[in-house]
């Protein structure tokens, strides 16, 4: 999305799936990502199952793009697969 002036640039937010709880904000212009992309977030691996363009700015959902994320199936963590020294369970002492 073009930075034209006078154009609002929308929100993208990240829900888990079934909540509307924000893990994460994406302020700069809208992300349409097409449900089964992953999404990597803070270290977690997730993948978009749906997502909705609110112009709710009372209420639960603010204005923008609500994607919603369920954390990907151990079979289908491809960058876990990849580098597997990289996603590890406890943090370097």
């Amino acid at each position: 999305m073009a930075d034209l002036p006078g154009v609002y640039q929308w929100p993208t937010y990240f829900h888990e799936a079934n909540s509307s709880a924000v893990l994460s904000m994406q302020e700069h212009g809208l992300l349409n990502l097409p449900v089964g992309t992953g999404v990597l977030l803070r270290g977690d691996r997730y993948r978009v199952v749906d997502s909705w363009f609110s112009y709710d700015h009372h209420g639960v959902f603010d204005d923008g793009l609500h994607i919603f994320l369920e954390p990907v199936a151990e079979e289908d963590d491809r960058l876990r697969h990849l580098a597997p020294d990289y996603f590890r369970q406890e943090p370097d002492a």
